[in-house]
């Protein structure tokens, strides 16, 4: 049994008998817990006074209201985005292998994304900032707020603020729809400083004396450069004899040198210099299962590919990603390989399949088992999502592989790296840390309570949205309006949430 089934274990342990005391016991209620379906509602009354206090700004708050409305629109129209591009990738997904059951699990400290401290800080602030803003906005338009608490499942839910239901009921459509922007806003306002704070103010502020540095940012294990005892966090200084620089060009052909040799590696850590002698080249560390590279180039070093118009050599993983984005389906290469002993090239002819509107050859791939980056290109892709870009799609995929840096181990500059920037004040590293989570956390909190379902927030505003709507058309019969859009948002529901589990299933499971 591992670590996340065992810790399922525990709260299913303590979940289960605890639910039934809720149900079966009258003393239960006057405690302040309560059965809410599969979950256990806590009540108190923390934060009432403070909302009380500072919800009476009536026409603050109702700018508020105008300004959640159009910040809720776009991040819903963001969220079905990201939907729609990652239902596309499925497939790929699929063949890829899931994550497994840990990233389930919104726990920090347990799932691999979140670290334990600075992921609780941030998901604390994220959930009750989110809470107490559907609370000020419930005051702001005269809904009463009954509880504040927490909700506890098999898997921790989080904070609620509790509104009356009929005074929610009485409210006009405008301070419905303001309720439930309120908390999407929050966390979306939260995340835009803190990465203003995170990317402008600390990150702006640091720079490197090994700036275009080749540099070693993480490492896959019981690869060429792992079994020679590189460490993630080296800077790769020279190869037999020759300055070695990171390039993005498939068309370099500088060297002496050419991938799939055995080599002379000389490199620095943040204490000494070393030497080692290992292949250098593509290290392709797991090939798709049916895939034009399937079965030939498993545990081999890629050297070169050779098409119609020469042959392409590879000194680092960016230089094939390019080189592939420049082929198309059914182009037919010439694959030319070795194996980990650096034995002479062997070449092989396939024909590339499809992935989009480039050819797609199935390879998980690394220089020597290494991801090359420099420290000014990992400082400026760390802290800007459109670092490169240059066209519309280009600032869209940017942004949505920001919001999977930590898949990647971004959190957001790596210990074994820090080096890199030289000596920087007392606590500077920790700040950076809980500005991003903090980023982070918050940004997939708003992000996901806008998807346009129920119980998510954007499921309630969007049928707030489909009612005015069909008032503008004409519509002045209220019952029938409403009736209307609570159906257009169940069947919508229906489909989004159906697509948003079989993507967990699909990527994490």
């Amino acid at each position: 049994m591992n670590t996340t089934e065992f810790i399922l274990l525990i709260l299913v342990i303590i979940y289960i008998p605890l639910w039934f005391i809720v149900w079966k016991h009258p003393a239960a209620l006057r405690h302040g817990f309560e059965k809410y379906g599969p979950a256990i509602k806590i009540n108190t009354r923390l934060g009432l006074a403070f909302i009380d206090r500072f919800g009476r700004y009536k026409c603050f708050w109702h700018w508020c209201g105008v300004f959640a409305q159009i910040v809720s629109f776009l991040l819903m129209v963001m969220m079905v985005f990201i939907m729609a591009v990652a239902v596309y990738r499925m497939p790929q997904t699929l063949t890829n292998g899931g994550l497994g059951l840990e990233y389930v699990l919104a726990i920090p400290g347990l799932n691999p994304l979140l670290p334990l401290w600075y992921g609780l800080l941030a998901l604390i602030v994220a959930l009750v900032c989110h809470e107490l803003a559907h609370g000020l906005q419930s005051r702001a338009n005269d809904i009463g707020v009954e509880h504040t608490g927490l909700l506890y499942a098999v898997v921790p839910l989080g904070a609620f603020v509790e509104p009356k239901q009929e005074d929610v009921e009485k409210a006009p459509r405008r301070a419905q729809i303001d309720l439930f922007t309120a908390g999407i806003t929050t966390n979306f306002v939260i995340a835009a400083v803190s990465f203003l704070l995170f990317s402008g103010v600390m990150l702006g502020g640091i720079s490197s004396p090994y700036g275009d540095n080749a540099a070693v940012y993480t490492e896959v294990a019981d690869s060429p450069a792992y079994s020679a005892g590189i460490p993630a966090g080296a800077l790769i200084l020279d190869i037999n004899g020759e300055p070695f620089s990171y390039t993005e060009d498939y068309t370099v052909t500088s060297y002496t040198w050419s991938p799939g040799e055995l080599v002379s590696v000389h490199y620095r850590t943040a204490d000494t210099e070393s030497t080692v002698t290992m292949p250098w080249g593509l290290y392709v560390s797991k090939t798709v299962s049916g895939s034009p590279a399937d079965t030939i180039l498993d545990k081999k070093i890629l050297s070169s590919i050779t098409t119609a118009s020469g042959t392409y050599k590879f000194y680092t993983q960016q230089a094939f990603s390019n080189f592939m984005g420049t082929t198309h389906p059914g182009d037919t290469v010439t694959l030319n390989y070795t194996d980990l002993a650096g034995s002479p090239l062997t070449s092989t002819e396939v024909k590339l399949g499809t992935s989009g509107s480039i050819g797609y050859l199935g390879v998980y791939t690394t220089t020597s088992g290494m991801n090359l980056i420099t420290p000014n290109i990992l400082k400026n892709t760390s802290a800007n999502p459109f670092y490169g870009a240059d066209s519309i799609t280009d600032y869209a995929t940017g942004m949505l592989s920001y919001i999977a840096h930590p898949f990647s181990g971004l959190d957001p500059i790596p210990d074994s790296v820090r080096w890199w920037y030289g000596d920087q004040m007392f606590g500077f590293w920790e700040i950076c840390k809980i500005f991003y989570w903090l980023f982070w956390l918050n940004l997939m909190l708003g992000v996901t309570n806008a998807l346009p379902a129920y119980p998510f927030d954007g499921g309630y505003v969007f049928r707030g949205w489909v009612d005015a709507l069909y008032e503008k058309l004409g519509h002045r019969d209220k019952e029938e309006r409403e009736r209307r859009a609570d159906e257009i948002t169940r069947n919508v529901s229906t489909l989004m949430i159906f697509l948003y589990v079989l993507l967990i299933v699909a990527i994490l499971i």
